[in-house]
């Protein structure tokens, strides 16, 4: 699970949906080891969530 955890927190961070710190407490991990798989993964990889345009969901 663990694993998971890391890969989904891995991309919103990429995405930049979610800052480093955030996305190493989501994972489980220390905000430094998030920051290595980042590195290995070749960084971020789109533009900011600011730039992006919302879309309201809901749930049922």
């Amino acid at each position: 699970m663990q694993q998971h955890a890391l890969r989904t927190a891995l991309t919103l961070y990429q995405r930049s949906t979610i800052d480093v710190e955030t996305a190493a407490r989501t994972a489980g991990v220390d905000p430094a080891r998030l920051q290595r798989a980042v590195d290995r993964v070749g960084g971020r990889t789109s533009t900011p969530t600011a730039d992006v345009e919302r879309v309201p969901v809901g749930a049922d």
